[in-house]
């Protein structure tokens, strides 16, 4: 029998959250009073418990709101430099005396070189603590540059989104075989991304849809027409069937929809809808 992954979603919003911060519009003011599955935190994923998808702002509350143990994670995977993705001073609190034994569980960040400056940035003028050189590490890593962790083979992949650095999503697949791919924060993939695919069987794709239903917001994000774009191609390809689950997150106010509306928008699409907490077996 196959193993099952296991992707947790912990924040499911775009960089301002949703409500947003400061936001009055009547997107913000339409959560506020619906709730539920339409008020989420900024992005985080996590993989069978073991792999952490970007470390943000959002990353103490999530520990908190589902019980979490971080202390555990000892691998991170950063998509790009942006805060809702690399707040990069909370690394300090896994080393003393924020934290104890952090460097006998040594976590190691990886991210392009923009995320790497930022680490550095932050043991030269931020870090007060005694030994966070001991407890978290941090690898430069290239599109296309496969690397291995433990239990899963790691494949970078170029994004559309911002051109000041080198953006990736990824292509994970564990020890069984089993593959996802996660593309937060990209608009619809370069070819040479597509290239990348070629040939790939996904059991599951997460996809950004940032933009919901505004067709006049297409640039470094997707909305439900890129999305549909992309998922046809894959389908071409034979990269998934119509079985496959294919999940949309990281959701701005600026899309629009609220969580049901997002459902009943994708019905016949199939999609699922990410929400903050939603664990999705596959």
């Amino acid at each position: 029998m196959r193993c099952i992954m296991k992707l947790h979603y912990l924040g499911t919003a775009a960089a301002e959250g949703w409500p947003a911060l400061f936001c009055s519009c009547e997107n913000c003011q339409r959560a506020r009073k619906v709730k539920g599955k339409s008020y989420r935190s900024r992005p985080q994923a996590l993989i069978d418990g073991n792999l952490m998808i970007d470390f943000g702002p959002d990353t103490f509350y999530h520990m908190m709101k589902y019980d979490l143990d971080f202390s555990k994670i000892q691998h991170v995977i950063l998509t790009h430099s942006h805060t809702d993705h690399f707040y990069a001073t909370d690394l300090i609190l896994r080393a003393f005396p924020y934290a104890y034994y952090g460097d006998e569980r040594k976590m190691t960040v990886y991210g392009n070189e923009k995320c790497h400056w930022m680490f550095l940035r932050t043991l030269e003028v931020e870090d007060d603590s005694q030994n966070m050189r001991d407890c978290v590490g941090f690898e430069e890593i290239r599109a296309f540059q496969p690397f291995q962790i433990p239990g899963y083979g790691i494949t970078p992949l170029h994004a559309v989104h911002d051109p000041k650095e080198e953006c990736l999503f990824y292509l994970i697949r564990d020890e069984e075989g089993k593959t996802l791919l996660f593309a937060n924060d990209t608009g619809i993939f370069p070819e040479d991304t597509w290239e990348a695919l070629a040939g790939v069987k996904l059991d599951c794709v997460s996809l950004d849809c940032t933009l919901g239903n505004d067709p006049n917001m297409e640039c470094g994000h997707m909305g439900l027409k890129a999305v549909r774009s992309v998922v046809q191609r894959l389908r071409k390809m034979e990269c998934i069937d119509k079985d496959t689950p294919v999940v949309l997150t990281h959701f701005s106010h600026n899309g629009n929809l609220l969580h049901e509306e997002l459902e009943t928008e994708t019905k016949e699409d199939g999609f699922v809808i990410a929400y903050d907490g939603m664990l999705l077996e596959f």
